[in-house]
């Protein structure tokens, strides 16, 4: 197995899009996937608008759409730290690339392999990475548990979170912080007719507890912390059993009869970006560099174009024949003006969120009033479809900051920030989560099946 101008190590979305666009190029790539396909991820199985541009571009959405193996979630919404919910109608404009779509892991992980593969990559699978050298001649010699060995002359780590193959190079050096959880609700016994809704407690802040809904109508119940948050990352598993599952707004969608299709599982996130994601012939793509926006826990579209500005900066050093640290640098440069920078804004987002739960309340409260135009935007700036600076326009800036106000003049200092701010919204919270709604917006009229 000699002679590969790439080996990219991992078949995840930003790996097979990465070893995608190299093959469109011309050149030789060999994708190795630890797994044989079909195989699950844990994640939030949300697609944001990037991600489906690219899945659009590669051919690999309108198969999965004229499948129906897609629901579009665009229309979903949230529930704040004190209860205030607003979930779209549908009726309204929507901002631009604000589409979002849940598709199973399963599923879209396998289809953009294979798309890879169409393109002219070599897919190996049950390929598990034990080890990579560069060897007297130049050349990477990549070494599976099974024996294989793949030589190539660049190497693309695109080995998740932990990235053992990047932190054994050297090129990362810290371990994952984040954590997200998963449980599917099996279809047809829960009480969730929304696309997509995420809700806010207090007691996970600065995470979130998501619902998607699914193309078979399964729900995958999940939820993401973050480090310095309310609750420790490593104590997620325990919370979904004890504390999410009780919450009263989960209880509502999954009902009496609701049936858990799987344990609660959860994964590791290695949050906004790393230091250095390149090296002499090397490239790390994806949650192996740390490609996931630390205050959302997004990750599938920012790993994505990482991939391709990898691929894209690859071809370039191959035709100059320069693969230097300094030459594969231009990687690390690009994806980080590219989005990178934004990281540092959504982690004091993040920051803000924690210590002043009203913003979150003030932003839902604005969304009722200004309606779906403003929760696209305004969702497009938390998701990263958009950057962090499109808070400060004033079509999302001054309404929020006239709220802010009204909300710190009702509640009283103590009860905006901090830890007094959490522990009021957490009761208005569980008030709220069992209170009749019939605004059309509502929780309760946007998300439920059952009468509100």
């Amino acid at each position: 197995m000699n002679g590969y101008d790439a080996a990219v190590v991992g078949a995840g979305p930003a790996g097979a899009t990465t070893a995608y666009f190299l093959a469109s190029a011309g050149v030789r790539v060999a994708l190795l996937e630890k797994h044989r396909f079909p195989r699950d991820k844990v994640c939030g199985d949300a697609w944001c608008a990037p991600a489906l541009d690219l899945l659009e571009e590669m051919g690999v959405l309108q198969e999965l759409e004229a499948e129906g193996l897609v629901r579009d979630t665009t229309s979903g919404g949230f529930v704040s730290p004190s209860g205030e919910s607003y979930v779209a109608t549908g009726r309204g404009g929507r901002a631009p690339g604000t589409r979002c779509y849940a598709i199973k892991r399963r599923i879209c992980d396998e289809r953009i392999a294979r798309r890879a593969a169409d393109a002219g990559a070599e897919l190996i699978e049950d390929a598990s990475v034990v080890g990579a050298e560069i060897e007297r001649d130049g050349l990477w010699t990549v070494r599976c548990k099974d024996g294989k060995r793949v030589r190539a002359r660049i190497l693309v780590a695109a080995d998740g979170a932990a990235s053992r193959l990047a932190r054994s190079l050297g090129v990362v050096d810290t371990p994952a912080s984040g954590v997200a959880s998963r449980q599917y609700v099996k279809g047809g016994t829960h009480n969730f007719g929304s696309g997509g809704v995420l809700l806010y407690p207090s007691y996970i802040l600065p995470g979130y507890v998501a619902l998607f809904r699914h193309f078979d109508d399964d729900i995958d119940l999940g939820s993401y912390a973050i480090p310095g948050g309310a609750v420790d990352p490593s104590r997620l598993k325990q919370l979904h059993q004890q504390v999410i599952r009780t919450d009263p707004f989960v209880r509502r969608v999954l009902g009496p009869t609701a049936e858990m299709k799987e344990p609660v599982r959860t994964a590791p996130l290695r949050l906004g970006g790393v230091e250095r994601s390149s090296a002499r012939q090397f490239m790390a793509v994806g949650d192996a560099a740390g490609q996931t926006d630390p205050l959302t826990g997004e990750g599938i579209h920012t790993g994505m174009i990482g991939g391709r500005i990898a691929a894209e900066t690859i071809v370039e050093l191959l035709e100059e024949g320069d693969l230097s640290a300094a030459a594969c640098r231009r990687y690390h440069e690009r994806w980080m003006k590219a989005f990178g920078r934004d990281f540092a804004s959504s982690a004091l987002a993040a920051r803000l969120i924690y210590r002043f739960p009203a913003l979150l309340d003030a932003a839902n409260v604005v969304a009722q009033k200004k309606g779906d135009d403003f929760m696209a935007e305004f969702g497009a700036a938390m998701t990263g479809v958009k950057p962090k600076t499109t808070f400060v326009r004033p079509s999302l800036a001054l309404p929020l900051a006239a709220e802010i106000v009204c909300q710190v003049y009702t509640r009283g200092l103590g009860r905006a920030f901090g830890r007094a701010g959490r522990r009021w919204a957490e009761t208005c919270y569980q008030q709220a989560g069992g209170r009749a709604d019939t605004r059309p917006t509502s929780f309760a009229s946007g998300c439920l099946l059952g009468s509100p």
